[in-house]
């Protein structure tokens, strides 16, 4: 029987011949400090929703997983707060980190969202994903949030009409806002749900790259269609360049080029881990060796202001003012906080527009 994360169904339904594979790297190596950070940023969310802890409450506190939550991280933990509470109010079941794993006897996905809920009263079941990263994720065909939908069906036995499906992505700029939705019918999540089924109970052997699922693959390192893919990206970045190609062609080698830069940078990634963990274990590496990096000196744990003045008989309280966010909270009006705040231009970027988000702002959203 296969049994799959949900998150990980994004790369199974990519690239059945992934589980093929023996993992390059243990698994504890993987993680990185953007990981803990996201683990941290949920665990605000969580607590703040069960009403565990208010967010001024949670500011400067750490985490269980040993992170410490700042005043950044609960500012785009409330971005996320604000849109699932925002829901339309009625006949509502609403759920954080609640089990949405399904199966049969020949396959199981495992599963818990974020966040889901339900209104009887219009027939509208809503997922939601809270990402913490930089990487852009967007709704549409997003396998780790129609299997919360599916799960979520199949064990509390309904069948919504409207399925609206949302990525919380607080942190990086796009061009639809912090939280893009993709709305489906029932029909159409059984539709996929069959997919899904189809998939893992007769998996091919094929491996198949690609940007989306590739970057997180447990056997990126050893791949031999990634390494494949990556001597065609090395062939593609040193294609002659000319000045004179028209608009077509431009558009044609920036897609090319996009790709091959992801696919180089997530093959780095893996083989670096690699030679690191290769290299903390004994083994040789030519030309490579480990570097242990120091973060700035900090004060130890535990040391605070109090601490401080006892010992040195000084005050090295800093006094800081609070970000805008907060002054609204604290009673200073929108309009004088509007005028005395800006966003400074700090550059220009060059962003892919597809052809649904081109007619989308033309035309407008269903």
């Amino acid at each position: 029987m296969i049994t799959v994360t949900a998150d990980e169904l994004p790369r199974f339904m990519a690239c059945n011949g992934s589980r093929l594979l023996p993992a390059s790297l243990p698994a504890a190596v993987a993680d990185t400090k953007d990981r803990d950070e996201g683990i941290a940023a949920h665990w605000v969310a969580v607590a703040v929703f069960r009403n565990d802890f208010t967010v001024d409450e949670l500011i400067d506190r750490k985490a269980p997983n040993g992170v410490y939550v700042t005043v950044e991280m609960v500012e785009f933990v409330q971005v996320y707060l604000d849109a699932i509470v925002a829901l339309e109010r009625g006949q509502i079941a609403s759920e954080v980190e609640t089990n949405t794993s399904f199966g049969t006897d020949q396959f199981r996905v495992n599963a818990r969202a974020d966040h889901m809920a339900y209104n009887a009263e219009t027939g509208t079941l809503y997922g939601d994903d809270f990402k913490y990263g930089w990487g852009i994720v967007e709704p549409q065909e997003h396998w780790t949030l129609i299997a919360h939908a599916v799960g979520y069906c199949l064990t509390r036995q309904i069948t919504p009409a409207r399925i609206v499906l949302t990525i919380h992505q607080p942190r990086p700029h796009h061009p639809e806002g912090k939280s893009r939705s993709w709305e489906i019918t029932y029909a159409d999540l059984y539709e996929r749900y069959l997919r899904i089924a189809n998939t893992l109970t007769n998996p091919s052997d094929q491996l198949v790259t690609g940007i989306g699922h590739c970057g997180k693959c447990h056997a990126l390192a050893t791949c031999p269609a990634a390494r494949k893919a990556n001597m065609n990206a090395i062939d593609a970045s040193e294609m002659a360049y000319s000045d004179e190609i028209d608009n077509e062609t431009l558009a044609f080698e920036l897609n090319t080029l996009r790709i091959a830069q992801t696919s180089l940078e997530n093959r780095l990634d893996a083989l670096e881990e690699m030679a690191k963990f290769r290299l903390k274990a004994g083994q040789v590496v030519d030309g490579y060796a480990v570097e242990i990096q120091l973060s700035n000196t900090d004060w130890k744990p535990g040391i605070d202001v109090a601490i401080m003045q006892a010992l040195t008989g000084k005050n090295l309280a800093k006094p800081k003012l609070v970000t805008p966010k907060q002054a609204i909270k604290a009673g200073v009006s929108e309009e004088v906080v509007k005028s005395l705040t800006e966003r400074r231009q700090t550059g220009v970027k060059l962003v892919r527009v597809d052809a649904n988000t081109k007619a989308q702002r033309l035309f407008g959203k269903e």
